[in-house]
């Protein structure tokens, strides 16, 4: 449990600090939305506004793939190092160079991809210059930070580098013809994240050149991981590149105006979660339970006064926040999308805390593949003739599948439980 009698323990200050950290990080992760989307879409127009955050969607595959599911495995196994003492050198340069060969050959099937398609390549610039992100998150060891529960670090670094590309943007975008500018601002700001956290991070570790012998099991949990992570990317990408296949860039501008907002609301778990990850890890299977117990109620609460805000005051808050009346005219659909809020926490409780501190990969993997699969045939069959509506309805019905799912595996009885009454 993290209070008992009233007194916290050196690793639940740990906690404490963390969470503190994140609180002020993910505080940023809600204004900025509010003040860069909204920006961005007066500014660009909905169409330069729908094609720039089409490129994001895309970048969301490569980030996930050159993570590989690094950031649970590592984070993992970086946490039992920390309570053993360990040296870190070993784990870290596994990782960093992996990414480091991920990055370059997840590139080469980008730019694959982009020049196959005309609906890419017209814009091919867009996504060219938008994989600097992807740079700055593979250099970035936020896994590495979190397992060694240094989190004001990473809150520090990323108040700077977000600071640095909100100026960027509201000193030198004017108008449509400055889309471009925006990929470019963005990975200048991940970049120097990038760079900063890297050379931090190397007071802890001694420089080792690549060698991946011995990590044959490691790599394939990370595999497992990777691919539960592809899976949960594909609930949130492939809505958005689905639609703007098939709708244009204006429908995406529209939908991404309302997602980006989601989005911000959902991050609110993740400090919880992202705090408590390393100390969950290291606890024994009742434990894990008990603070499951602890941790359901307070997200389902935190949910529910979430959807309160959007279903009340959500024709308020979009009028306020935009000015195109297509986005206004579909505010309906924002507060149906805002389900996601209530859903996602305890999807996110599973699949971010509870399995991978369990190492209930299998598990893991099976939810968000079901997700997947279940996003893509909706999305392929509806979109065409329903647009938006379909996309949006499909969101908000996996995320709720995906909860019934997560109720499923966990009280359902594990190897863990097993050994505990035998």
């Amino acid at each position: 449990m993290l209070l008992r009698k009233g007194k916290f323990s050196g690793e639940q200050k740990t906690v404490a600090k963390n969470y503190g950290a994140l609180v002020i990080l993910q505080g940023l992760n809600y204004l900025l939305p509010l003040l860069i989307i909204p920006f961005l879409e007066r500014q660009l127009g909905l169409e330069k506004f729908g094609l720039v955050m089409l490129a994001q969607y895309l970048m969301v595959f490569c980030v996930v793939s050159t993570d590989f599911g690094f950031n649970l495995t590592a984070t993992r196994e970086i946490s039992l190092i920390k309570s053993q003492n360990g040296d870190y050198s070993k784990i870290y340069f596994k990782v960093f160079w992996a990414r480091m060969i991920l990055l370059i050959f997840v590139f080469l099937i980008l730019m694959t991809v982009v020049f196959s398609f005309e609906r890419f390549s017209q814009n091919w610039a867009v996504y060219l210059l938008s994989y600097g992100v992807v740079i700055g998150q593979a250099i970035f060891p936020v896994w590495f930070f979190q397992g060694i529960e240094k989190m004001r670090l990473i809150t520090i670094i990323n108040v700077i580098a977000k600071t640095i590309f909100t100026i960027l943007l509201f000193l030198f975008i004017t108008g449509p013809d400055d889309f471009i500018k925006v990929p470019v601002f963005n990975s200048v700001g991940f970049i120097i994240a990038g760079i900063i956290s890297f050379m931090i991070s190397l007071k802890y570790v001694s420089w080792q050149w690549p060698h991946f012998k011995g990590t044959k099991e490691f790599y394939k949990e990370s595999f497992q991981v990777f691919s539960s992570n592809v899976a949960s990317q594909i609930g949130v990408a492939a809505n958005g590149l689905i639609l703007g296949f098939f709708a244009g860039d204006a429908v995406v501008g529209v939908y991404s105006a309302f997602e980006k907002l989601i989005l911000a609301a959902k991050n609110m778990y993740v400090p919880i979660y992202q705090a408590i990850y390393p100390y969950m890890s290291r606890k024994s299977w009742p434990q894990k339970k008990k603070m499951m117990m602890l941790l359901i109620p307070v997200i389902t609460l935190i949910g529910l006064t979430g959807y309160g805000v959007i279903y009340f005051f959500g024709n308020h808050i979009i009028s306020l926040l935009y000015e195109d009346t297509r986005i206004i005219e579909n505010v309906n659909l924002f507060k149906v999308l805002g389900l996601i809020v209530v859903f996602s926490g305890l999807n996110m409780l599973y699949l971010s805390l509870f399995a991978p501190a369990s190492k209930l990969y299998k598990n893991r993997l099976r939810i968000l593949v079901l997700g997947a699969i279940a996003t893509l045939i909706l999305n392929f069959y509806f979109v065409p003739s329903y647009g938006i509506k379909a996309t949006i309805y499909s969101f908000t019905f996996v995320e709720g599948l995906m909860l019934l799912l997560c109720i499923y595996f966990y009280l359902k009885k594990t190897p863990n439980e097993t050994m505990l009454n035998e």
